[in-house]
């Protein structure tokens, strides 16, 4: 069976099958320089798919197609994974004393004491202030509320640890996203290249019936019949067809062809301009008949 030559002999996944052999990617790049790679190849596939057919309106649909696609490729979630990496952070190396609070207590509790036996002041002041001293350095300050919080976190072991996500390409997930877009893709390009049944003018039964009664009207000679069989099976037609009739005007001149008017329909008192024939438009208003006017001179 002889295949048509405007249809392309490989499907986009195809052409992207080839070209994706010269992609090299590797598990430590990062998504966006996977998707730049990726993307290079889907251009070279859409330059490959439009130089394999002819027809302009599948060398279109596929260009549009692999744009969507490509659109697509930054949306690389499910071909990656993230891993948590934990990092133990060492202390900040310091010098520090730590007494038992007992023994701090009572030695401030003995000055106090003797302080206040001599009659010295300064020295039960002194034993007070180092009481609270002390007492001040047991409040954990990371747990106020103003109080700027720690960028490691504390195990129970006192340990610190730093937690950060790195996330790896699944690169044989990336190329399987990218080929089951362009396999959908080749669905709606085979639709598109599937040919249409031709529609001929003689399949619609109304004009076939018009034609038989303008052949019946001039084998009769009948000018009246055929006249009244135009008038009303004509309009009827044009609608069907997604046409409408369009009058001369200002705002419709665009449409028309000017010729000057007959000496028979040229008599003082008419219009200046008289519509001929209607212009044939589409209802989106696409012209596909242009119309004539009759320009009478004054």
């Amino acid at each position: 069976m002889p295949t048509d030559p405007k249809t392309p002999s490989l499907s986009l996944s195809q052409h992207f099958a080839r070209e994706v052999g010269s992609l090299s990617l590797s598990d430590t790049d990062s998504p966006s320089e996977a998707v730049g790679a990726v993307r290079r190849v889907l251009d070279r596939t859409a330059a490959r798919y439009a130089r394999a057919t002819t027809d302009p309106q599948l060398q279109r649909a596929g260009q549009w197609l692999i744009e969507i696609v490509k659109s697509g490729t930054g949306l690389i979630d499910r071909a990656s994974h993230a891993d948590i990496v934990w990092d133990e952070v060492a202390a900040k190396p310091g010098f520090s004393v730590k007494l038992r609070p007992s023994l701090f207590y009572g030695g401030a509790l003995l000055l106090g004491a003797a302080g206040l036996v001599q009659g010295v002041g300064l020295a039960v002041w002194g034993a007070f202030g180092l009481a609270a001293l002390h007492a001040a350095s047991t409040i954990n300050l990371t747990h106020l509320p103003f109080w700027p919080r720690p960028t490691a976190i504390e195990d129970a072991q006192g340990r610190r640890h730093k937690a950060s996500a790195v996330v790896r390409l699944d690169q044989a997930g990336l190329i399987s996203q990218v080929t089951d877009s362009l396999k959908t893709a080749d669905h709606i390009l085979l639709r598109l290249s599937a040919p249409v049944t031709e529609a001929h003018w003689h399949d619609d039964p109304r004009l076939t019936a018009l034609l038989q009664g303008l052949l019946e009207a001039g084998r009769a000679d009948d000018e009246a019949y055929a006249l009244e069989l135009a008038r009303r099976e004509l309009p009827t037609l044009i609608e069907g067809a997604g046409l409408r009739q369009v009058d001369y005007s200002k705002k419709t001149a665009d449409w028309f062809d000017r010729l000057p008017a007959p000496a028979s329909a040229d008599e003082p008192g008419l219009a200046a301009f008289e519509t001929a024939a209607p212009a044939l438009v589409t209802d989106d208003g696409r012209v596909v008949r242009r119309g004539t006017v009759w320009v009478r001179s004054r």
